[in-house]
């Protein structure tokens, strides 16, 4: 099913292979891509991920994608962290708009060194889907962004929300 939003994918740091993997990946689910290879901005990780999807974090996000799409995405991610050891990976991924009624983007931080934490957390994000409305069901109006980030001392992602202004 193709829609006609644009997905966006910034990185720096990684493979032409990983690169043509994520785009091609995106590119069939959501129809268009918005590529960028940016500077590096942060000299304790080898490599950084952004994916943008133009449609909200809830069920219907596993319809477009699908779990296929999800899983082939998850396991790119989780190989190129294997691939950068220690160095590590630093993923951002972007939704815009929560759920029905809620318009602010979520981004969810990966930004864990171990690897046994970046990929449970990595995991865990789909489980969210049921759980954020609930913690966001009181959200300040206004909010642009709500950030989730995974906490590897209690195995859990943490919302970050800012105050309305």
């Amino acid at each position: 099913m193709e829609i006609d939003r644009i997905a966006k994918f910034y990185y720096y740091g990684i493979s032409p292979f990983e690169i043509e993997a994520i785009y091609s990946t995106l590119k069939r689910f959501f129809g268009a891509v918005e590529e960028q290879q940016l500077q590096a901005n942060d000299a304790s990780y080898a490599s950084m991920i952004e994916i943008g999807f133009p449609i909200p974090f809830d069920e219907s996000f596993f319809q477009v994608l699908t779990l296929e799409g999800w899983f082939r995405i998850k396991s790119l991610i989780k190989e190129m962290k294997r691939r950068r050891g220690k160095k590590g990976i630093k993923i951002f991924l972007r939704f815009n708009g929560i759920m029905k009624g809620i318009n602010s983007q979520l981004l969810f931080s990966l930004l864990n060194k171990n690897d046994r934490n970046f990929e449970i957390g990595l995991e865990k994000i789909e489980y969210l889907i049921d759980i954020i409305p609930v913690q966001l069901d009181k959200l300040p109006a206004n909010v642009e962004v709500v950030e989730y980030s995974y906490d590897e001392v209690n195995h859990k992602w943490n919302p970050h929300i800012p105050k309305s202004q």
